[in-house]
């Protein structure tokens, strides 16, 4: 017979297992829709990035159903599953290659233009002013044309390659955070951003001899970022509007684009089998430009945090446990204030708190930060654990400790903490595991973690689940190994 403990050890396998058939299987039944223009889109579900220009624009309709998304992958995935009856994008959006892989096709293009520039803070005017005259000397020679050419109207952007430009220049370099990291616009490839803006960066830093130094940031914080001064300049394709005329400067305008609306394509293509399937995903997402990196990379982020953060609260939580125990009430309660201040503050809001406000000018790394903010939050609830626990054990213990010649220090190590060790092990246990987990957020902050190693992929790929579903296991791992680490040290301590 098989025992529930087994079953109970894997249920998170199979319930993995059931998403994924159901990602495989799902879908395939909802037909193209025509459209011509955008009067065509009443009584359609639309699909779009959330705060994008689309958003906005769309937001003005009644007519339409308005799906809101915080990944194109989503979007993708909407209008290929059927949930959405299109999407709207750049029209430039997807490559032809990618467009026949996902069975999509660009249904028609919007009429407006739009402007994209890259962002600067307010009054930083020198390098911006610099960059706006090498983008138009590019323009007056013809030259910005024909890297718009190679890069937009090429059927495989995500095989071209960066041209030689010789070494590039060595100083501070001037950090530029990407809001997107798709093909034509800019990407990854390893350690290699390619595309159209890191060309033209790269080709202003050999006229400035200054060198740039890239990094995904969403655009969901990569204003926020840019307006603490974490990163110098914004670029991935950003839109020059009005309102953030209000907020921000933008260089001169490098390209335009146009709003894409992309459909489901009408030729139906067969299903693949389970095991074909599954190879071709392991293909696309881990062997294709050794992606499986970003994975290991995340994975050592993430292990670093969490570790480190865990180490510094549990140091920090005895000592704040030391000040609710104090009998002098200024002191307790300046520990009961800084406690009940972590517990009632979101762990997101703090984080980005701290990076782009309290520690944003000190130099310290995002890891750093994110170590600092995480090891601040555990300290407050691990120190209530450990006071708890301290005050189970009964003051008998202590009487008997001193009654055989310990002192009061020798007493609490030999004799209390012992016994409070094994009461808080379990609910210590839960509390790092729920850390880890935690973990997660740290994306906001431009780190490349686990879960935003499997957004990287996800917005190269296309797929929404695969990588999701790597990253489930490896937290579902981490999270078992450290329980395991912990019980196997409550049974030394014993």
């Amino acid at each position: 017979m098989i025992h529930f403990t087994t079953l109970r050890k894997l249920w998170l396998p199979a319930v993995c297992m059931a998403t994924w058939l159901l990602a495989a299987c799902g879908g395939g039944g909802h037909k193209s829709i025509e459209l011509k223009s955008e009067a065509d889109l009443a009584g359609h579900k639309v699909a779009f990035n959330s705060g994008s220009i689309y958003d906005i624009l769309l937001s003005k309709r009644d007519d339409i159903e308005k799906l809101s998304f915080n990944m194109q992958t989503d979007c993708i995935e909407a209008v290929i599953r059927g949930q959405a009856d299109l999407m709207v994008d750049d029209d430039t959006f997807l490559p032809p290659e990618e467009m026949k892989r996902l069975g999509l096709k660009l249904a028609f293009r919007g009429e407006t233009k739009f402007a994209c520039g890259f962002a600067f803070r307010k009054n930083d005017k020198e390098l911006r002013e610099r960059l706006d005259y090498f983008i138009d000397s590019l323009r007056s020679t013809g030259e910005l044309e024909l890297m718009y050419e190679k890069w937009y109207h090429c059927d495989t952007p995500s095989r071209v390659q960066l041209p030689d430009l010789g070494p590039a220049p060595t100083g501070k370099p001037v950090r530029v955070a990407f809001s997107a990291n798709l093909p034509p616009t800019s990407f990854p490839v390893e350690k290699e951003w390619r595309g159209f803006e890191p060309e033209l960066l790269e080709r202003f830093s050999r006229y400035a001899g200054v060198p740039f130094e890239y990094a995904f940031i969403p655009s969901s914080s990569s204003v926020a970022a840019l307006q603490a001064g974490n990163v110098d300049m914004l670029g991935g394709g950003i839109f020059i509007t009005e309102e953030r005329q209000k907020t921000l400067d933008f260089s001169s305008v490098h390209f335009y684009a146009y709003a894409g609306y992309f459909v489901k394509d009408t030729p139906e293509q067969g299903q693949l089998g389970f095991w074909p399937r599954m190879k071709q995903m392991v293909q696309n997402n881990l062997v294709v430009e050794n992606r499986w990196r970003y994975i290991t990379e995340g994975l050592w982020e993430t292990v670093k945090i969490s570790l480190f953060s865990i180490l510094l609260g549990s140091i920090l939580g005895a000592g704040v446990c030391w000040m609710r125990m104090s009998r002098r009430r200024w002191v307790s309660g300046i520990a009961k204030v800084y406690v009940d201040l972590m517990r009632g503050i979101p762990m997101l809001v703090f984080l980005m708190i701290m990076f782009y406000v309290i520690l944003s000018g000190t130099g310290m790394s995002a890891t750093a930060v994110a170590v600092v903010a995480f090891a601040l939050n555990f300290a407050a609830y691990v120190s209530e654990m450990f006071r708890t626990a301290i005050s189970s054990v009964s003051k008998g213990q202590t009487e008997a400790g001193l009654a055989i010649g310990f002192s009061h220090l020798q007493t609490f190590f030999y004799i209390v903490a012992p016994q409070a060790l094994r009461s808080v092990m379990p609910v210590y246990k839960g509390e790092a595991i729920s850390l880890v987990k935690n973990t997660s957020i740290v994306g906001y902050i431009a780190i490349m973690d686990l879960t935003r190693a499997s957004d990287m992929i996800r917005n190269r790929t296309f797929d929404a689940f695969f990588p999701l579903l790597i990253v489930t296991v490896i937290y579902f791992l981490l999270a078992w190994l450290l329980g395991k680490l912990l019980d196997l040290a409550v049974k030394k301590q014993a």
